[in-house]
């Protein structure tokens, strides 16, 4: 694996780099990695579960990941509601 080093970033794009890879539970160095595989890599997936597979290891944008563990953490629960 080759590495890059990226200098003179500017101090807004940092913090924004730094926010989004909290966000995603990333560090800023896998957030930019996977900034840069999305932007080159447009190779479609061959089968759904190599779709699944991708949106399981990078969630879309714009989505919880606590919400997605809340739901996960529910599932295979009996429900709370009267019978």
């Amino acid at each position: 694996m080759k590495t890059l080093l990226i200098r003179d970033v500017p101090d807004e794009l940092h913090d924004l780099l730094v926010s989004e890879a909290a966000r995603n539970r990333r560090s800023k160095e896998k957030q930019a990695l996977y900034l840069i595989e999305t932007s080159l890599v447009t190779r479609p997936a061959d089968t759904c579960s190599e779709l699944l597979e991708r949106l399981w290891i990078d969630p879309p944008p714009d989505v919880d990941p606590d919400a997605i563990d809340a739901y996960l953490a529910t599932r295979g629960k009996r429900s709370d509601r009267p019978a």
